[in-house]
């Protein structure tokens, strides 16, 4: 069969067409033909870490690549974060994001270098901790109950420490003095740590803190725990009531683990990460330690991970505007 060269030319352009059009489709099939980049936006040592380690060992055996953890802290989450939101959106630079990168620094900088709903595609919700409500043992207070009443007794006598302004601990606390009306004074430091260590040490009343990060001084009695955050009893806390227990049903407060990707990474690639991470998070031989340090595993769907995204930036906001928290 003979052809112009002006009918040839539409040929040649939707065949042309056509293969462009299949590359993306192949790429992804390809994926990951290459190392990945598990960036965690804090130093080496922390939950996010810890967590991050699991899943780059779990997804380095599914994907048949190596997944690497890079740590890039500083600016309370953010360096690392943005640094996530500016790389291509290949599958091959993913972010650990927790709370405070994607919920809690949005709500309380006047500037963010990246956008947490905008410039990320949500992979899975990790892992959620819940809280415990802790406090030393100068506190005679004996339950919950007798905590408040004394807070309320003394208005701004009763003092929370935080592991800095504007983190999930300090938030927490001003959600808690609103829901249960108590005014209570923040004590921020400089770190969790030092937080720690002065209200085990009778100079600071209380604060809230997660099971890992207590450590043994629950058991050993250098804190007492009132209440947790958990919509269940723990069973490595069987003694502790829950919020929802003691009538503050809405109060919810956790720090939560997630993966995310730039914001154009496609479909598929979201899909494949989606699928491995989540099944590798539920593994038991990692789901078992996660839930014997008071972290439960979650894994659920991208959609779901941004509908509860979604609704942590509106909590935190409302808490922020309200206590007039702003970090310039």
């Amino acid at each position: 069969m003979n052809l112009s060269r002006r009918a040839l030319f539409p040929m040649l352009g939707g065949a042309l067409g056509c293969t462009l059009a299949a590359r993306p489709a192949a790429a992804a099939d390809e994926y990951p033909n290459k190392s990945v980049r598990l960036i965690v936006p804090y130093p080496p040592g922390g939950s996010a870490d810890l967590i991050a380690r699991f899943v780059s060992d779990k997804l380095s055996r599914s994907l048949g690549q190596t997944v690497i953890v890079e740590n890039k802290g500083g600016a309370s989450g953010a360096i690392g974060s943005e640094y996530v939101a500016r790389a291509r959106p290949d599958g091959y630079t993913i972010l650990m994001t927790t709370s405070d990168t994607l919920a809690i620094n949005p709500a309380v900088f006047a500037r963010l270098p990246y956008d947490p709903q905008k410039d990320f595609a949500p992979i899975t919700l990790l892992a959620v901790q819940p809280f415990v409500l802790a406090v030393g043992p100068s506190v005679k207070a004996a339950d919950f109950g007798a905590f408040i009443q004394a807070a309320k007794d003394k208005p701004g006598t009763v003092s929370f420490a935080s592991n800095g302004a504007g983190g999930v601990q300090h938030l927490a606390m001003e959600l808690l003095a609103s829901a249960a009306g108590i005014k209570a004074l923040h004590v921020p430091y400089n770190g969790a740590g030092p937080a720690l260590s002065d209200v085990m040490g009778g100079h600071v009343d209380a604060l809230f803190i997660s099971l890992q990060g207590a450590g043994g001084s629950l058991k050993s009695g250098q804190l007492r725990a009132l209440a947790i955050t958990s919509p269940e009893r723990l069973a490595i806390a069987p003694d502790v009531p829950t919020f929802a227990e003691l009538g503050y049903a809405s109060f919810h407060v956790q720090q939560w683990y997630g993966l995310v990707a730039p914001r154009a990474t496609s479909a598929p690639v979201i899909a494949r990460l989606n699928e491995q991470a989540a099944a590798g998070i539920l593994a038991s031989d990692v789901a078992d330690k996660l839930k014997a340090a008071g972290t439960e595993p979650v894994g659920g769907s991208p959609d779901a991970f941004r509908t509860f995204l979604a609704s942590e930036i509106v909590q935190w906001s409302d808490v922020a505007k309200a206590n007039n928290i702003r970090i310039e």
